[in-house]
């Protein structure tokens, strides 16, 4: 009955979740009635193409499940879990975290009003997911209203696999390939800090000089420190991929360390020099403004970016108690 598992499984996925386990203990029951019936008629168990054929007749999962959704007089219950799950992906998984960890920090960062900028930008997101909305309930309008023949043309046998549940499977190990990557990337990236450090941290570009402030020295050991340990929850991995715990503890530490190299760079710019002979002074002071402003927008990223893989670190840590 793994094809019938499967269509349940599939069926499950455009469902609420408050109303999945009763919606696909009723319909589970009702296919496996079918299937009971239709080889007492026959005289044998079914094969694959019988319940095939018994769920190509029952229809799309899709459809399936928009048949236990309440009625709507604009999107129709045949297309109404596509078009509640492309509102979800647009609105809350592409507009809202590009918003909120890309377009607001620039802007907030960028200009002389950040309280104005930052009430610019969620105005802008409101607006942005105002027209998505429209144009999302447009598109599925229309498609509720001209149907194409092939929308729905499918075949059970495509359907994905169920899953096993997570306490069968337990903690996920990461590959050793992973690993292996992790170690190259670490020690790599330590060569390069130690390289840099070495010499002048500064750049030339026609006749403009770009040079790194002497915070940044300060700063060797730790940041040694932090590439180094990404190097060994590599190398966890690559030689102990059974030892989750402590590859996650590794990376849990590293991203802490990381958060507070973050935030104390943060509060002592300026982080970059530009000097340029041949420009006036509040040219100079123009582009040594700009350079720092970019410079923190890297900054807070950065900060934001270790700050959601320590959370996923410790969440994971908390589920391989």
């Amino acid at each position: 009955m793994e094809l019938l598992s499967r269509y349940l499984h599939a069926v499950r996925f455009w469902l609420p979740k408050p109303q999945q386990e009763d919606i696909i203990a009723e319909l589970g029951e009702d296919l496996r009635s079918q299937v009971e019936e239709r080889e007492a008629a026959i005289g044998r168990p079914l094969d694959e193409d019988g319940v095939a054929a018994i769920l190509r007749q029952r229809g799309h999962p899709m459809l399936v499940a928009g048949g236990y959704l309440p009625q709507r007089s604009l999107i129709g219950p045949a297309v109404f879990p596509a078009y509640r799950f492309v509102l979800r992906l647009v609105i809350g998984w592409i507009l809202t975290p590009v918003f909120v960890l890309v377009v607001g920090p620039a802007t907030v960062l960028t200009s002389r009003n950040p309280s104005a900028a930052l009430i610019w930008t969620a105005w802008t997101l409101v607006m942005a997911a105002v027209f998505a909305f429209g144009v999302i309930t447009l598109v599925f309008a229309i498609l509720e209203r001209y149907p194409f023949e092939t929308t729905f043309q499918w075949n059970p046998r495509r359907l994905p696999r169920v899953p096993p549940a997570k306490a069968a499977i337990g903690p996920r190990r990461v590959s050793r390939f992973t690993g292996i990557a992790e170690v190259l990337a670490g020690i790599c990236a330590s060569l390069i800090w130690i390289d840099i450090a070495r010499f002048p941290m500064s750049l030339e570009v026609h006749g403009v000089d770009i040079a790194a402030a002497p915070i940044w020295h300060s700063f060797f050991w730790p940041i040694l420190l932090v590439t180094l340990a990404r190097a060994a929850a590599g190398l966890i991995t690559w030689l102990r991929p059974w030892w989750i715990r402590a590859r996650l503890w590794t990376i849990l530490a590293a991203d802490a360390v990381t958060l507070v190299l973050i935030g104390a760079l943060a509060s002592m710019g300026p982080w970059v020099l530009v000097a340029a002979p041949g420009l006036p002074a509040a040219g100079v002071a123009s582009a040594n403004h700009w350079a720092n402003v970019g410079v923190g927008i890297c900054l807070s990223v950065a900060w934001i970016v270790t700050l959601v893989n320590a959370v996923r670190a410790a969440r994971r840590l908390v589920k391989t108690r």
